[in-house]
């Protein structure tokens, strides 16, 4: 007789269907799309470092003055072909010029009316790059203006920079997810006080606290995933509208198709649930050793 109103009575528990608990998920869906963004954030900063280290460490820029004979320039394309670790040399048109100096000078500057040098694209061997001293020398002795532009050595202060920026989307993510922990405790302690009676007659019965405090984790873990959710579908609408109003570079398809991105928004909405269901535990328990 004892046991079925024991079972009745634990099956009564209010596990979470109070005002605090009906805005948890929405909570925890602000708080994992934040997290989700972040995520995504941090792939999308390793693949511009990889991509920037790539292009790095296999280009070089000459800069050949625009006054330079067309016979200089020739002169300075053999010497560069024939040099060890230059894979190749190319001068860059009018047009790939202006391109480049868009960011700078604006789209309606008259380049065919500015001492703008002539720019040389060199395609280098990583693995064994040419000596820059001695070919420095050597292009000095045919253009003494033309200026060899080596990028790799601000590729250190670039990757510092992208370090910090990973450490603060890194931080807010460890922020959004202990708000989760911080918003399923505040969630349960209402939930408790507000059905402290039921609590309590169900613990004098002879409920385990493990059995009360599994009943609020299993349905805070719902909430939590339906939270979680809700956040994932956002963030995941929040990158497709970046790509498709142009601030990803990465095309809109190839950035959700890509699987870390899934796993991202995966891990973080069973992360929410997880979260909320170890928090609501901790919190049932520890409030059952505060009764009499």
């Amino acid at each position: 007789m004892i046991g079925s109103r024991f079972g009745l009575a634990l099956g009564n528990l209010p596990v979470g269907y109070g005002e605090a608990a009906r805005f948890l998920p929405w909570i925890v869906a602000l708080m994992v799309y934040v997290a989700g963004l972040g995520g995504i954030g941090l792939i999308a900063l390793d693949g511009t470092v990889r991509a920037a280290e790539r292009s790095l460490a296999t280009s070089l820029t000459l800069q050949v003055p625009a006054d330079a004979s067309n016979a200089r320039v020739e002169t300075v394309l053999a010497l560069l072909r024939q040099t060890k670790g230059i894979l190749a040399a190319t001068v860059l048109d009018a047009k790939e010029t202006a391109r480049l100096l868009e960011p700078w000078l604006g789209p309606k500057v008259p380049l065919d009316q500015l001492p703008v040098p002539k720019l040389i694209d060199l395609r280098i061997d990583p693995a064994m790059p040419p000596d820059l001293a001695p070919l420095r020398q050597r292009l000095a002795s045919v253009v003494p203006e033309a200026e060899l532009d080596d990028h790799r050595p601000g590729l250190v202060d670039q990757r510092a920079l992208l370090r910090r920026v990973e450490g603060v989307l890194a931080t807010a993510i460890a922020v959004a997810l202990g708000l989760i922990a911080l918003s399923t405790v505040f969630a349960v302690r209402a939930a408790l006080q507000a059905e402290r009676s039921s609590v309590e007659l169900v613990h004098l019965l002879g409920a385990a606290d493990a059995s009360i405090a599994r009943r609020f984790a299993t349905r805070c873990f719902a909430l939590g995933v339906l939270g979680g959710a809700i956040g994932a579908a956002a963030a995941l609408l929040a990158v497709a509208l970046l790509g498709g109003a142009g601030i990803v570079a990465t095309p809109i398809a190839a950035r959700i198709a890509d699987w870390r991105v899934w796993g991202v928004l995966t891990a973080s909405m069973l992360a929410a649930g997880l979260i909320a269901a170890a928090s609501a535990h901790l919190a049932v328990r520890h409030w059952l050793l505060q009764m009499p």
